[in-house]
């Protein structure tokens, strides 16, 4: 394990593409943003169950499919106009 250290507004880049950011440092917890591809999932070790990861992949999948009934739906709804 790596382990470093940081104060509020530094950074920490994982390779190309995630870029961590110490927001706010406190008296009990450290605050940090994540920038992110937004294919990547990100969850809290406590969340980290296959169940949540899961739920989460099933909501992507019918976000993307929705949408893409939708699209054909308003391809068909123009074609028969």
């Amino acid at each position: 394990m790596l382990v470093l250290s940081r104060k509020e507004g530094e950074k920490l880049r994982l390779g190309d593409e995630i870029l961590i950011t110490v927001v706010k440092v406190g008296a009990d917890k450290v605050r940090l943003g994540i920038q992110a591809p937004s294919n990547l999932l990100i969850l809290r070790d406590e969340l980290d169950t296959h169940d949540q990861i899961e739920a989460e992949e099933e909501e992507r999948i019918t976000l993307v499919f929705t949408a893409e009934v939708d699209q054909l739906a308003a391809k068909t709804l123009r074609i028969a106009a």
